[in-house]
């Protein structure tokens, strides 16, 4: 199947319920979300932003995610993705997402996208408290979902730092990740964007997270937040997540003010949905402890 302006056409309908009083960073955090594959929620990304973090060498992943994408004649349509993800070695990460819109009745629309990931780790000093930080892109093409012409591929280019704090114990990991991050066209950069996310991860089983895109308390901008929860059983892991929490504020250099007066809107929230099965192949084949 070949889809003429696939990029354009999904996010036309996704937009179609939401697209009245928004601002850049929203509609930069909508189309973030459509072209980051599916994280596996407090390792290599916190919801939707990535962390400094990987996989890990020789470990794998498939995750799923879906959530309601608008309505059209009085039918639901939801947009499902579906990613596999591959640690190369302890720094490096690809993958490759396949997202589809599909009916209320499970038939498959005819709009589809192909997204390919690459993430590379330069600097890890420790695990805890000294941020890591990593680059990397998302790549999406703009015309007949191929990769065979540059100028008709968009790059989502990013900076990512992440710092993990132990709380008593590394059972109780506590992270902060911030991310710059801007896209890319025919060797032309955009607009850049700030986001911040922190998780919360309690003995590996439980996990919360919150995440700001379009974090800047110095400018009258919508911030869009997204917060979630996961549980981790073995290989699998379940979570829920809720997005498009619009934050307005007064803008102040008084962070307490900018806090404080926080405003949110829940009209065009959404809820997403998570499950990843992992094969953590490099610890099978790690040598084992005498």
């Amino acid at each position: 199947m070949r889809l003429k302006k696939g990029l354009t056409a999904m996010l036309f309908l996704i937009c179609a319920t939401v697209i009245f009083a928004q601002t850049e960073e929203v509609e930069f955090a909508l189309f973030r979300r459509m072209i980051a594959p599916v994280m596996k929620w407090g390792e290599n990304g916190v919801l939707t932003i990535p962390k400094a973090t990987t996989v890990g060498k020789l470990n794998f992943y498939a995750g799923a995610t879906g959530q309601q994408a608008g309505v059209l004649q009085g039918i639901n349509l939801y947009l499902t993705s579906a990613s596999l993800m591959a640690g190369t070695s302890a720094d490096v990460e690809l993958g490759y997402t396949r997202r589809q819109l599909i009916w209320e009745d499970f038939y498959l629309s005819n709009i589809a996208m192909d997204t390919f990931h690459l993430k590379t780790r330069f600097l890890d000093f420790g695990k805890y408290l000294i941020p890591q930080a990593a680059i990397g892109v998302n790549a999406v093409s703009l015309v007949d979902n191929k990769f065979q012409n540059r100028s008709d591929i968009l790059f989502n280019i990013y900076l990512a730092a992440t710092s993990s704090i132990p709380i008593f114990t590394p059972k109780l990991l506590f992270s902060v990740t911030g991310v710059a991050e801007t896209i890319m066209n025919k060797n032309e950069l955009g607009t850049y964007i700030f986001d911040v996310g922190a998780d919360l991860n309690i003995f590996d089983v439980l996990f919360g997270f919150a995440e700001i895109q379009g974090f800047n308390p110095n400018k009258p901008n919508n911030e869009v937040i997204n917060v979630g929860g996961k549980l981790q059983l073995g290989p699998v892991s379940v979570g829920v997540g809720m997005f498009n929490i619009i934050r307005q504020k007064i803008v102040s250099d008084d962070i307490l003010k900018n806090i404080e007066s926080s405003t949110f809107s829940f009209e065009n929230a959404n809820w997403m949905a998570s499950l990843v099965f992992e094969i953590k192949l490099g610890t099978m084949l790690a040598p084992k402890k005498q």
